[in-house]
């Protein structure tokens, strides 16, 4: 019975174990995700930057407004 009292208090003690250990890794994890978040949005708006560059808008504006300081 004491065997099988310890052998039940060591399975706790690894599901604890366990449980701690998902915790740190959820928080880890929910960082990274946020960081990546981030990358995601920039990446996001610098390609529709380039699409637009490459399309002739962005040269186009830049020269609008350059015109419209020299007026």
């Amino acid at each position: 019975m004491k065997k099988q009292f310890n052998r039940m208090k060591q399975l706790a003690n690894q599901t604890v174990g366990r449980a701690e250990k998902t915790e740190v890794l959820s928080e880890d994890l929910l960082q990274i995700e946020r960081r990546l978040d981030t990358v995601r949005s920039v990446c996001h708006h610098s390609h529709k930057r380039l699409v637009a560059c490459f399309q002739g808008q962005h040269g186009t504006d830049a020269e609008k407004r350059h015109v419209f300081n020299l007026l």
